[in-house]
């Protein structure tokens, strides 16, 4: 088997960056226009984008005709950007968006690897890493910014890190703070303390720290307060000081000291981590775990900190270690926030397993590939058990071929589990850029009427063009606005929704179907028309 994957592991060894970016091309290439957008955020941003466009809402992000505090425009304008250089029309804008996203992030966690020292063999088994982890995949095909803003993340960690070990230090420190202000302007201010943090712990690790007081870093604080200051004073021209006042209290401090929602205990991410790092997980049954708990290698890493040979793994070490212990320190919790944790688990993954320099490989390649290829073997077992046991009255597509590639997959590494640690990426590599195609084209289409509100959205439109009054009570605001095609009132009161029934002659009305249950003063002449459960909940749609 060496035989013949040296000459392809050869040529992307020499070509990296273009390897990473022709395997992400072959994975989304076929899955620009495959399915309807899914609940929750996906139908949101498309109806930001769609009011961005038509209404011009440019600086101040709307949804569902009110200003959308939630997100900033940056991520609208990079979809923008799309739509108007590319052939990409309609909703294959928004997954081209997540395919080219997905892109940049691969180049971004290469050029970290290569900023931190590694060669080619780990900077491509870097990126190899990131193309068979399971999330990665999936998000590269779900529309959503946080890619992008994790890659503007990880520039400005590659900024830092060259700005404080470089001759050019004030160009490169700089240039991290435009960055830092354009991913806050991407998502929010974790653009800012994910790199911040790392630089400071870094430092204090190094016992550096005052390289961080430099008049370069004064600077880039100064440059992004103006960067942020501009957007915030266009804000309250366009909008009004509420909208700030939104964003500060609400999405940032709320967020942050007492969560709204998505406020999860403190161990969520020890327990959703790992499932997320699938199958990459699983060498932490293939390292050296005597060696990793005993005292004399850490009095040795420690003895060490001060070696420059070490910077490029020590930051990789200190940016991973610490963004997790902040994210575990909020009290929002979402999964999707451990993104910029990818890059430099990525790399020292990668390293681990190739060895670098005059450091041999510390994952044992073969305990490794059999350890991956039982979980793509109980992926392939227990695929067919949720078609049997799927609750709902659809059928779920493809997913025989799902589980036969990744089941194939798995024998192939069993088969050349002592073949060598290239073989066992390359094999990788192929299973799941086959295994993507079924389960993006099939699989996740036929799940349409489970994850969409598409189907209620476009009764609604069919009504509302008829002259119906579009109305929803206690919904996640925005989600049947795209496919409805307009705005919608959104209310919590039942009082105003029987004034509003009163006064109209048509309504057609969208909610839980538990809120419609307690409504104990439900008109006459109100009736269900269609029913759908949508992602983990059943809403039902009404008219009168």
């Amino acid at each position: 088997m060496n035989n013949y994957t040296s000459p392809i592991w050869n040529f992307m060894e020499k070509h990296p960056w273009i390897s990473v970016i022709m395997i992400i091309a072959m994975q989304s290439i076929f899955t620009m226009d495959y399915r309807s957008l899914w609940f929750s955020d996906e139908v949101r941003y498309a109806e930001v984008y769609h009011q961005m466009k038509d209404a011009g809402h440019w600086l101040v992000m709307y949804l569902n005709g009110v200003p959308y505090p939630d997100k900033p425009p940056v991520y609208f304008w990079f979809l923008s950007l799309i739509d108007a250089v590319t052939p990409a029309d309609g909703i294959s804008v928004f997954f081209l968006g997540s395919a080219v996203s997905a892109g940049i992030f691969l180049l971004s966690t290469v050029a970290l690897a290569r900023t931190l020292g590694c060669g080619r063999k780990t900077t491509l088994a870097t990126g190899l890493v990131l193309l068979t982890n399971i999330f990665f995949i999936g998000i590269a095909h779900y529309s959503r910014m946080d890619l992008l803003f994790s890659s503007f993340i990880i520039w400005a960690n590659i900024c830092l890190f060259k700005g404080f070990h470089s001759k050019h230090a004030p160009k490169w420190i700089i240039s991290a703070f435009v960055l830092m202000g354009i991913a806050t302007l991407t998502k929010g201010p974790l653009g800012i303390v994910f790199p911040v943090l790392t630089a400071v712990c870094y430092l204090i690790w190094k016992k550096k720290l005052s390289l961080f007081r430099s008049k370069a870093v004064l600077k880039g604080f100064a440059i992004l307060a103006v960067i942020l200051l501009a957007w915030i004073i266009g804000a309250i021209l366009v909008d009004g000081t509420s909208f700030i006042h939104n964003i500060f209290y609400k999405q940032i401090y709320e967020r942050a000291v007492s969560s709204f929602h998505h406020e999860e205990p403190f161990q969520y991410y020890l327990i959703a981590f790992p499932l997320a790092w699938l199958p990459w997980s699983m060498a932490i049954f293939a390292l050296p775990l005597k060696k990793l708990f005993s005292m004399s290698h850490w009095r040795e890493v420690t003895a060490l900190r001060k070696s420059s040979l070490n910077d490029g793994r020590d930051w990789a070490w200190i940016m991973f270690i610490s963004g997790f212990v902040m994210l575990t320190c909020l009290s929002i919790k979402v999964l999707i926030y451990i993104l910029p944790l990818f890059a430099p688990l990525a790399i020292l993954t990668a390293k681990g397993l190739m060895g670098e320099g005059d450091n041999p490989p510390a994952i044992n390649s073969k305990k490794l590939w059999t350890a991956v290829a039982c979980v793509y073997l109980l992926f392939a077992v227990t695929a067919p058990f949720a078609e049997i046991f799927f609750p709902f009255d659809f059928a779920i597509k493809g997913l025989f071929f799902t589980f036969l590639i990744m089941g194939l997959g798995g024998l192939a590494l069993l088969a050349t589990r002592s073949s060598g640690r290239k073989t066992g990426l390359l094999i990788m590599a192929v299973t799941m850029t086959l295994w993507i195609q079924p389960l993006a084209l099939k699989t996740l289409p036929s799940l349409d009427p489970l994850m969409s509100p598409r189907m209620t959205g476009e009764i609604m439109k069919e009504y509302i063009d008829q002259g119906s009054y579009p109305l929803a009570h206690k919904i996640y605001s925005g989600i049947f606005s795209y496919y409805a095609g307009t705005n919608i009132h959104e209310t919590s009161d039942f009082k105003e929704i029987e004034r509003i029934l009163e006064e109209q002659d048509k309504v057609i009305l969208v909610m839980q179907r538990k809120y419609f249950d307690r409504w104990k003063n439900c008109p006459e002449g109100v009736t269900i028309i269609n029913e759908q459960f949508i992602s983990d909940r059943p809403y039902v749609l009404l008219r009168k």
